[in-house]
């Protein structure tokens, strides 16, 4: 009994020392992004360290959060921020929908991050391959089918972007992600609130052939 009292000692006291070692290299981390883009290469080179994913991470946060950073990202299943950039419970603030849009609610999800968080990043995250990139060429090039009224409603959002940001080729599918990307930017940036908190936001693409995230 007491050889196993002592090695659940052992086990908190050093999850413990992990545990705050990691808060204190956030803490201390400068450049937030350079901070997410080292984690997303631990990704890259199996070398996760899988912070903040257990019970004592869970319990450190049940009565506040404070994300670092907020994640503007796809619905992909194939798109999960926590695990591309190796982070865990209470590190980010995580919205997402089909095609990395930018809503009233999603602005309004931004801006109580910003406000009431005080997240000092912003990341919006678009993927190569984005279905609701594809579906908006296809119904634009008269040869993807006709959805329901919602799913439209992304494709007439994006359209109404690509018109906006003037791009060259429209048929072309990576062109088409960037744009819908550094639109999503702009309008987050315009934001007076955004402004006013003097926020970073940094536009990325996650390549999900390769694992990797690319700053734009």
């Amino acid at each position: 009994m007491k050889k196993i009292v002592i090695a659940m000692l052992f086990v908190i006291f050093f999850g413990c020392q992990n545990q705050t070692s990691y808060e204190e290299e956030v803490n201390k981390e400068q450049d937030l992004l350079e901070f997410l883009l080292t984690g997303n290469k631990r990704f890259l080179d199996e070398k996760s360290t899988h912070p903040h994913q257990n019970l004592n991470a869970v319990l450190k946060n049940q009565n506040s959060q404070h994300p670092f950073a907020v994640i503007v990202t796809c619905s992909d299943s194939r798109v999960s921020p926590e695990i591309l950039f190796d982070q865990g419970i209470g590190d980010l603030f995580v919205i997402r929908n089909a095609g990395n849009l930018i809503s009233d609610i999603d602005m309004g999800s931004i801006e109580y991050a910003i406000e009431h968080l005080d997240t000092k990043l912003v990341i919006i995250l678009g993927h190569t391959e984005c279905g609701a990139i594809k579906a908006y060429l296809g119904d634009k090039n008269d040869d993807y089918k006709k959805h329901l009224s919602h799913i439209d409603n992304i494709i007439e959002t994006i359209a109404n972007e690509n018109e906006q940001k003037k791009i060259k080729n429209t048929n072309d599918l990576n062109s088409c992600i960037i744009a819908n990307i550094m639109h999503s930017k702009k309008i987050i940036e315009d934001n007076p609130i955004i402004k006013a908190h003097k926020t970073k936001i940094i536009s990325m693409e996650y390549n999900i052939h390769s694992g990797k995230v690319m700053q734009l």
